[in-house]
Protein backbone atom coordinates (compact mmCIF):
# COMPACT_ATOMS: atom_id res chain seq x y z
CA UNK A 1 0.00 0.00 0.00
CA UNK A 2 1.09 3.31 -0.50
CA UNK A 3 0.89 5.92 2.34
CA UNK A 4 1.39 9.53 2.16
CA UNK A 5 2.44 12.31 4.60
CA UNK A 6 3.18 16.36 4.83
CA UNK A 7 6.24 16.17 7.30
CA UNK A 8 6.85 19.86 9.20
CA UNK A 9 8.63 21.03 12.21
CA UNK A 10 6.74 22.71 14.83
CA UNK A 11 8.47 25.39 14.30
CA UNK A 12 6.76 26.00 10.67
CA UNK A 13 3.44 24.59 11.65
CA UNK A 14 1.77 27.38 9.73
CA UNK A 15 3.68 26.98 6.37
CA UNK A 16 3.06 22.65 6.78
CA UNK A 17 -0.43 23.01 7.47
CA UNK A 18 -1.31 24.88 4.62
CA UNK A 19 0.75 22.35 2.53
CA UNK A 20 -0.60 19.61 3.85
CA UNK A 21 -4.38 20.97 3.12
CA UNK A 22 -3.27 21.19 -0.59
CA UNK A 23 -1.79 17.70 -0.91
CA UNK A 24 -4.34 16.45 0.76
CA UNK A 25 -6.81 18.45 -2.10
CA UNK A 26 -5.38 17.15 -4.70
CA UNK A 27 -5.02 13.45 -4.09
CA UNK A 28 -8.80 14.04 -3.11
CA UNK A 29 -9.71 14.80 -6.82
CA UNK A 30 -8.06 12.14 -7.98
CA UNK A 31 -9.69 9.58 -5.36
CA UNK A 32 -6.59 8.90 -3.47
CA UNK A 33 -7.84 11.06 -0.59
CA UNK A 34 -7.30 7.05 1.87
CA UNK A 35 -3.68 7.32 1.05
CA UNK A 36 -3.02 10.58 2.91
CA UNK A 37 -2.02 9.84 6.02
CA UNK A 38 -2.01 13.66 7.63
CA UNK A 39 0.64 15.96 8.73
CA UNK A 40 3.64 14.45 11.03
CA UNK A 41 5.19 16.65 13.10
CA UNK A 42 6.09 13.61 15.83
CA UNK A 43 8.13 10.18 14.98
CA UNK A 44 5.12 8.84 16.59
CA UNK A 45 2.63 9.60 13.69
CA UNK A 46 4.84 7.95 11.47
CA UNK A 47 5.21 4.65 13.15
CA UNK A 48 1.58 3.91 13.55
CA UNK A 49 1.54 3.21 10.02
CA UNK A 50 1.31 0.16 8.98
CA UNK A 51 1.67 -2.39 5.44
CA UNK A 52 3.66 0.66 3.91
CA UNK A 53 5.11 -0.79 0.90
CA UNK A 54 6.06 2.89 -0.84
CA UNK A 55 6.00 5.87 1.98
CA UNK A 56 6.00 9.53 0.20
CA UNK A 57 6.78 12.49 2.31
CA UNK A 58 6.39 15.95 1.45
CA UNK A 59 8.97 17.50 3.47
CA UNK A 60 7.67 20.77 4.51
CA UNK A 61 10.22 22.81 6.50
CA UNK A 62 13.30 21.54 7.72
CA UNK A 63 13.89 19.93 11.38
CA UNK A 64 12.20 16.99 10.01
CA UNK A 65 14.85 14.48 9.59
CA UNK A 66 13.90 12.24 11.97
CA UNK A 67 10.30 12.11 10.74
CA UNK A 68 12.25 11.23 7.31
CA UNK A 69 14.00 8.45 9.06
CA UNK A 70 11.31 6.95 10.50
CA UNK A 71 9.04 6.97 7.39
CA UNK A 72 11.84 4.95 5.73
CA UNK A 73 12.45 2.66 8.12
CA UNK A 74 8.81 2.05 8.66
CA UNK A 75 7.68 1.84 4.60
CA UNK A 76 9.59 -0.57 2.37
CA UNK A 77 10.83 2.09 0.05
CA UNK A 78 10.79 6.27 0.93
CA UNK A 79 10.05 8.77 -1.71
CA UNK A 80 11.19 12.02 -0.24
CA UNK A 81 9.38 14.90 -1.75
CA UNK A 82 11.69 18.18 -1.15
CA UNK A 83 11.52 22.11 -2.17
CA UNK A 84 13.49 25.12 -2.20
CA UNK A 85 12.18 26.98 1.01
CA UNK A 86 12.13 25.98 4.42
CA UNK A 87 15.16 24.37 4.49
CA UNK A 88 13.71 21.49 2.89
CA UNK A 89 16.47 20.14 0.70
CA UNK A 90 18.84 20.46 3.49
CA UNK A 91 16.60 17.89 6.14
CA UNK A 92 16.49 16.09 3.19
CA UNK A 93 19.44 15.39 2.70
CA UNK A 94 21.01 14.23 5.97
CA UNK A 95 17.80 11.82 5.84
CA UNK A 96 18.61 10.35 2.94
CA UNK A 97 22.18 9.62 3.90
CA UNK A 98 21.32 7.69 7.13
CA UNK A 99 18.60 5.50 5.69
CA UNK A 100 20.86 4.77 3.04
CA UNK A 101 23.71 3.97 5.23
CA UNK A 102 21.24 1.63 7.31
CA UNK A 103 20.24 0.00 3.51
CA UNK A 104 17.74 1.63 3.16
CA UNK A 105 15.80 2.50 -0.11
CA UNK A 106 15.51 5.82 -0.71
CA UNK A 107 13.93 8.17 -3.79
CA UNK A 108 14.74 12.12 -4.10
CA UNK A 109 12.38 14.14 -6.15
CA UNK A 110 11.74 17.91 -6.18
CA UNK A 111 8.34 19.16 -5.44
CA UNK A 112 6.84 21.39 -7.33
CA UNK A 113 3.01 21.71 -7.21
CA UNK A 114 0.40 19.62 -5.50
CA UNK A 115 -0.48 18.51 -8.67
CA UNK A 116 2.69 17.00 -9.71
CA UNK A 117 3.21 15.19 -6.10
CA UNK A 118 -0.62 13.67 -6.69
CA UNK A 119 0.72 12.73 -10.35
CA UNK A 120 3.65 10.97 -8.72
CA UNK A 121 1.37 9.55 -5.98
CA UNK A 122 -0.35 7.72 -9.11
CA UNK A 123 2.48 6.72 -10.58
CA UNK A 124 4.13 4.54 -7.54
CA UNK A 125 0.30 3.44 -7.03
CA UNK A 126 0.07 1.66 -10.35
CA UNK A 127 3.78 0.49 -9.56
CA UNK A 128 2.62 -0.96 -5.88
CA UNK A 129 -0.72 -2.57 -7.67
CA UNK A 130 1.52 -3.66 -10.77
CA UNK A 131 4.06 -5.34 -8.12
CA UNK A 132 0.70 -6.90 -5.93
CA UNK A 133 -0.75 -8.45 -9.10
CA UNK A 134 2.78 -10.03 -10.36
CA UNK A 135 2.98 -11.96 -6.75
CA UNK A 136 -0.19 -13.64 -7.41
CA UNK A 137 0.08 -14.43 -11.23
CA UNK A 138 -0.29 -17.84 -12.66
CA UNK A 139 2.49 -17.70 -15.97
CA UNK A 140 1.79 -20.50 -18.50
CA UNK A 141 5.04 -22.52 -19.94
CA UNK A 142 3.02 -23.80 -22.98
CA UNK A 143 5.55 -26.96 -24.46
CA UNK A 144 8.36 -26.35 -21.98
CA UNK A 145 11.44 -24.17 -22.90
CA UNK A 146 12.87 -24.11 -26.03
CA UNK A 147 16.70 -26.02 -26.49
CA UNK A 148 18.85 -23.12 -27.26
CA UNK A 149 17.45 -21.13 -24.40
CA UNK A 150 21.01 -22.55 -22.67
CA UNK A 151 21.17 -19.81 -20.11
CA UNK A 152 17.73 -18.15 -19.75
CA UNK A 153 16.26 -20.67 -17.51
CA UNK A 154 14.70 -20.50 -14.46
CA UNK A 155 13.42 -22.56 -11.30
CA UNK A 156 9.66 -22.24 -10.78
CA UNK A 157 10.51 -22.59 -6.60
CA UNK A 158 12.47 -19.62 -7.19
CA UNK A 159 10.06 -17.61 -9.48
CA UNK A 160 7.46 -18.63 -6.19
CA UNK A 161 9.52 -17.49 -3.80
CA UNK A 162 11.65 -14.34 -4.89
CA UNK A 163 8.08 -12.71 -7.01
CA UNK A 164 5.18 -14.99 -5.40
CA UNK A 165 4.45 -15.65 -8.94
CA UNK A 166 3.52 -18.84 -10.26
CA UNK A 167 4.63 -20.91 -13.05
CA UNK A 168 2.68 -23.77 -14.88
CA UNK A 169 3.59 -26.29 -17.35
CA UNK A 170 1.01 -27.08 -19.78
CA UNK A 171 1.90 -29.70 -22.58
CA UNK A 172 1.88 -29.18 -26.30
CA UNK A 173 -0.53 -31.98 -26.83
CA UNK A 174 -3.29 -30.01 -24.82
CA UNK A 175 -2.50 -26.95 -27.26
CA UNK A 176 -2.59 -29.04 -30.25
CA UNK A 177 -5.91 -30.56 -29.71
CA UNK A 178 -7.41 -27.21 -28.66
CA UNK A 179 -5.73 -25.70 -32.01
CA UNK A 180 -6.81 -28.85 -34.13
CA UNK A 181 -10.53 -28.32 -33.05
CA UNK A 182 -10.88 -24.24 -32.94
CA UNK A 183 -13.12 -22.92 -35.41
CA UNK A 184 -12.26 -20.22 -38.20
CA UNK A 185 -11.93 -17.46 -36.56
CA UNK A 186 -14.84 -14.85 -36.25
CA UNK A 187 -13.21 -11.85 -36.52
CA UNK A 188 -10.44 -11.33 -38.64
CA UNK A 189 -10.07 -6.89 -38.63
CA UNK A 190 -5.94 -7.51 -38.42
CA UNK A 191 -6.19 -8.22 -41.91
CA UNK A 192 -8.08 -5.07 -42.89
CA UNK A 193 -5.67 -2.92 -39.89
CA UNK A 194 -2.32 -3.57 -41.35
CA UNK A 195 -0.87 -1.02 -44.26
CA UNK A 196 0.13 -4.26 -46.06
CA UNK A 197 -1.02 -8.32 -46.53
CA UNK A 198 2.48 -10.20 -48.04
CA UNK A 199 0.89 -13.97 -47.05
CA UNK A 200 -2.25 -15.49 -47.88
CA UNK A 201 -5.33 -14.76 -45.72
CA UNK A 202 -5.68 -18.76 -45.09
CA UNK A 203 -2.44 -18.26 -43.01
CA UNK A 204 -3.38 -15.17 -41.49
CA UNK A 205 -7.09 -17.30 -40.13
CA UNK A 206 -4.65 -20.11 -39.24
CA UNK A 207 -2.21 -18.35 -37.07
CA UNK A 208 -5.68 -16.84 -35.69
CA UNK A 209 -7.22 -20.12 -35.43
CA UNK A 210 -4.53 -20.89 -32.79
CA UNK A 211 -4.53 -16.89 -31.05
CA UNK A 212 -8.02 -18.61 -30.18
CA UNK A 213 -6.67 -22.09 -29.12
CA UNK A 214 -4.19 -20.13 -26.98
CA UNK A 215 -6.78 -18.08 -25.20
CA UNK A 216 -8.85 -20.78 -24.02
CA UNK A 217 -5.70 -22.55 -22.55
CA UNK A 218 -4.96 -19.26 -20.84
CA UNK A 219 -8.59 -19.06 -19.70
CA UNK A 220 -8.64 -23.10 -18.54
CA UNK A 221 -5.63 -22.59 -16.33
CA UNK A 222 -6.38 -18.83 -15.45
CA UNK A 223 -3.25 -17.19 -16.53
CA UNK A 224 -1.94 -14.00 -16.53
CA UNK A 225 0.62 -14.34 -18.82
CA UNK A 226 1.96 -17.30 -21.21
CA UNK A 227 5.54 -18.28 -23.22
CA UNK A 228 4.71 -21.32 -25.97
CA UNK A 229 7.46 -23.60 -27.55
CA UNK A 230 6.51 -21.60 -30.48
CA UNK A 231 8.93 -23.21 -32.91
CA UNK A 232 7.14 -26.83 -32.38
CA UNK A 233 4.36 -25.89 -33.83
CA UNK A 234 5.83 -24.75 -37.04
CA UNK A 235 7.07 -28.50 -37.29
CA UNK A 236 3.82 -29.48 -36.02
CA UNK A 237 1.17 -28.08 -37.72
CA UNK A 238 2.87 -25.57 -40.08
CA UNK A 239 1.94 -22.19 -38.19
CA UNK A 240 3.76 -19.54 -36.29
CA UNK A 241 2.63 -18.09 -33.17
CA UNK A 242 4.13 -14.68 -34.19
CA UNK A 243 0.71 -12.90 -34.65
CA UNK A 244 -0.92 -14.44 -32.04
CA UNK A 245 1.45 -13.36 -29.37
CA UNK A 246 1.24 -10.02 -30.81
CA UNK A 247 -2.12 -10.00 -30.59
CA UNK A 248 -1.91 -11.04 -27.08
CA UNK A 249 0.76 -8.20 -25.97
CA UNK A 250 -1.45 -4.88 -27.61
CA UNK A 251 -4.10 -6.15 -25.71
CA UNK A 252 -2.03 -6.11 -22.47
CA UNK A 253 -2.00 -10.20 -22.04
CA UNK A 254 1.83 -10.84 -21.32
CA UNK A 255 2.98 -12.97 -23.75
CA UNK A 256 6.53 -14.42 -24.87
CA UNK A 257 8.40 -17.09 -27.51
CA UNK A 258 10.01 -19.47 -27.19
CA UNK A 259 9.17 -20.65 -23.73
CA UNK A 260 11.60 -17.90 -22.36
CA UNK A 261 10.23 -17.71 -18.83
CA UNK A 262 12.43 -14.73 -17.26
CA UNK A 263 11.15 -12.61 -20.36
CA UNK A 264 7.79 -13.82 -19.49
CA UNK A 265 8.43 -12.53 -15.82
CA UNK A 266 9.98 -9.22 -17.84
CA UNK A 267 7.10 -8.54 -19.77
CA UNK A 268 4.62 -9.57 -17.42
CA UNK A 269 6.14 -6.86 -14.55
CA UNK A 270 6.40 -3.94 -17.29
CA UNK A 271 3.14 -4.30 -18.55
CA UNK A 272 1.44 -4.47 -15.02
CA UNK A 273 3.41 -1.51 -13.78
CA UNK A 274 3.32 1.13 -16.93
CA UNK A 275 0.14 -0.15 -18.47
CA UNK A 276 1.86 -0.10 -21.89
CA UNK A 277 2.69 -2.94 -24.26
CA UNK A 278 5.90 -5.09 -24.30
CA UNK A 279 8.05 -5.86 -27.33
CA UNK A 280 10.04 -9.09 -26.58
CA UNK A 281 13.27 -9.24 -29.51
CA UNK A 282 16.68 -10.14 -30.34
CA UNK A 283 19.44 -7.81 -29.60
CA UNK A 284 20.88 -8.71 -33.63
CA UNK A 285 23.26 -5.64 -33.58
CA UNK A 286 24.84 -3.54 -31.35
CA UNK A 287 27.44 -0.98 -31.88
CA UNK A 288 28.98 1.47 -29.19
CA UNK A 289 25.61 3.05 -27.93
CA UNK A 290 23.52 1.66 -30.58
CA UNK A 291 21.30 -1.78 -30.51
CA UNK A 292 19.16 -3.23 -33.24
CA UNK A 293 16.45 -4.81 -31.70
CA UNK A 294 14.22 -7.32 -33.81
CA UNK A 295 11.76 -10.49 -33.70
CA UNK A 296 9.04 -11.64 -35.75
CA UNK A 297 6.19 -10.48 -33.15
CA UNK A 298 5.44 -7.05 -31.52
CA UNK A 299 2.63 -5.24 -30.00
CA UNK A 300 0.72 -3.85 -32.93
CA UNK A 301 1.66 -0.24 -31.30
CA UNK A 302 2.11 1.39 -35.36
CA UNK A 303 1.17 0.49 -38.64
CA UNK A 304 2.06 -2.72 -39.33
CA UNK A 305 2.95 -5.88 -42.25
CA UNK A 306 2.15 -9.27 -41.73
CA UNK A 307 4.48 -11.14 -43.74
CA UNK A 308 6.53 -14.88 -43.22
CA UNK A 309 7.83 -15.83 -40.26
CA UNK A 310 11.84 -15.18 -40.93
CA UNK A 311 13.29 -18.54 -39.98
CA UNK A 312 10.94 -20.92 -41.54
CA UNK A 313 9.60 -18.64 -44.60
CA UNK A 314 6.33 -19.71 -43.32
CA UNK A 315 3.61 -18.52 -41.49
CA UNK A 316 2.65 -15.26 -40.21
CA UNK A 317 5.34 -12.75 -38.67
CA UNK A 318 4.56 -8.94 -38.14
CA UNK A 319 6.62 -6.48 -38.86
CA UNK A 320 5.65 -3.21 -36.66
CA UNK A 321 6.82 0.41 -37.59
CA UNK A 322 7.97 1.68 -34.00
CA UNK A 323 7.83 5.65 -34.11
CA UNK A 324 11.16 7.20 -34.75
CA UNK A 325 12.19 9.54 -32.37
CA UNK A 326 10.61 8.21 -29.89
CA UNK A 327 11.90 7.72 -25.99
CA UNK A 328 12.05 3.92 -25.33
CA UNK A 329 12.87 1.81 -22.02
CA UNK A 330 15.11 -1.39 -22.72
CA UNK A 331 15.24 -4.07 -19.84
CA UNK A 332 15.01 -7.24 -18.75
CA UNK A 333 15.63 -9.61 -15.32
CA UNK A 334 18.36 -11.84 -15.07
CA UNK A 335 17.35 -15.26 -15.00
CA UNK A 336 18.82 -16.07 -10.66
CA UNK A 337 15.84 -13.21 -10.37
CA UNK A 338 18.91 -11.43 -8.52
CA UNK A 339 19.08 -8.29 -10.84
CA UNK A 340 16.55 -6.23 -13.13
CA UNK A 341 18.91 -4.00 -16.04
CA UNK A 342 17.21 -1.31 -17.22
CA UNK A 343 18.16 1.46 -20.18
CA UNK A 344 16.60 4.81 -21.88
CA UNK A 345 17.17 5.39 -25.38
CA UNK A 346 15.74 6.78 -28.64
CA UNK A 347 14.48 4.90 -31.55
CA UNK A 348 16.46 6.11 -34.89
CA UNK A 349 15.71 5.69 -38.59
CA UNK A 350 16.86 2.20 -40.04
CA UNK A 351 17.09 0.61 -43.10
CA UNK A 352 15.14 -2.31 -43.18
CA UNK A 353 16.92 -5.64 -43.54
CA UNK A 354 15.16 -8.54 -44.99
CA UNK A 355 18.19 -11.33 -43.42
CA UNK A 356 16.68 -10.02 -39.79
CA UNK A 357 13.74 -10.85 -37.86
CA UNK A 358 10.75 -9.05 -39.12
CA UNK A 359 10.41 -5.79 -36.67
CA UNK A 360 13.37 -4.12 -36.20
CA UNK A 361 13.71 -1.08 -33.87
CA UNK A 362 17.46 0.37 -33.90
CA UNK A 363 17.67 2.49 -30.37
CA UNK A 364 20.18 4.92 -29.93
CA UNK A 365 20.98 3.86 -25.96
CA UNK A 366 24.15 4.60 -23.57
CA UNK A 367 25.47 1.90 -22.31
CA UNK A 368 24.04 -0.75 -24.70
CA UNK A 369 27.62 -2.03 -25.40
CA UNK A 370 27.24 -3.96 -21.97
CA UNK A 371 24.69 -5.96 -23.60
CA UNK A 372 27.32 -7.52 -25.28
CA UNK A 373 30.06 -7.55 -22.62
CA UNK A 374 28.47 -8.23 -19.56
CA UNK A 375 25.59 -10.89 -21.35
CA UNK A 376 22.57 -11.66 -19.10
CA UNK A 377 20.90 -13.31 -21.85
CA UNK A 378 19.20 -12.92 -24.88
CA UNK A 379 15.91 -11.42 -25.44
CA UNK A 380 15.17 -8.47 -24.06
CA UNK A 381 11.93 -6.29 -23.85
CA UNK A 382 11.03 -2.93 -25.04
CA UNK A 383 8.26 -0.32 -23.95
CA UNK A 384 7.66 3.14 -25.64
CA UNK A 385 7.96 5.96 -23.45
CA UNK A 386 10.57 6.72 -20.45
CA UNK A 387 9.89 3.94 -18.05
CA UNK A 388 12.71 3.22 -16.10
CA UNK A 389 11.63 5.28 -12.62
CA UNK A 390 8.42 2.76 -12.11
CA UNK A 391 10.83 -0.47 -12.93
CA UNK A 392 12.97 0.71 -11.30
CA UNK A 393 10.75 1.11 -7.79
CA UNK A 394 9.44 -1.82 -9.14
CA UNK A 395 12.09 -3.97 -8.91
CA UNK A 396 13.43 -2.48 -5.64
CA UNK A 397 10.05 -3.63 -4.44
CA UNK A 398 10.70 -6.60 -5.57
CA UNK A 399 13.97 -7.01 -3.64
CA UNK A 400 16.10 -6.71 -6.88
CA UNK A 401 19.06 -4.70 -7.46
CA UNK A 402 18.63 -2.39 -10.55
CA UNK A 403 21.06 -1.88 -12.74
CA UNK A 404 21.04 1.18 -14.92
CA UNK A 405 22.69 0.66 -18.66
CA UNK A 406 24.36 4.46 -18.83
Amino acid sequence: MVKVVVASSKLGLEFGMGLSKDVERELASRGLGSLFAGLVTETEHVSRLTDCDVGVVVVATGGTEELIVALGETCQVAYVLYHDAYNSLPATLEAAALLRRRGRRVWLSEYRSPVDAAGLVERVVRVVDGVHTLRGCRLGVIGGVSDWLVYSRVDPEVVKKKLGSEVVYIPMEELLKEFDESPPPAEESVLKEAREVLVDSSEVRKALRLYSALESLAKRHRLCGLTVKCFDLITLRRVTACLPLALFNTRLFPAACEGDVPLLLSMALGELVTGQPVFMGNPAVVRRDEVLIAHCTAPLVSSFRLMTHFESGLGVGVSVDYPVGANVTVYRLTPDLETIRVGVGRIKQWSWRSNLCRTQVLVEMKGAERIVRESIGNHYALILGDWSNELSLAGELLGLRVEELE
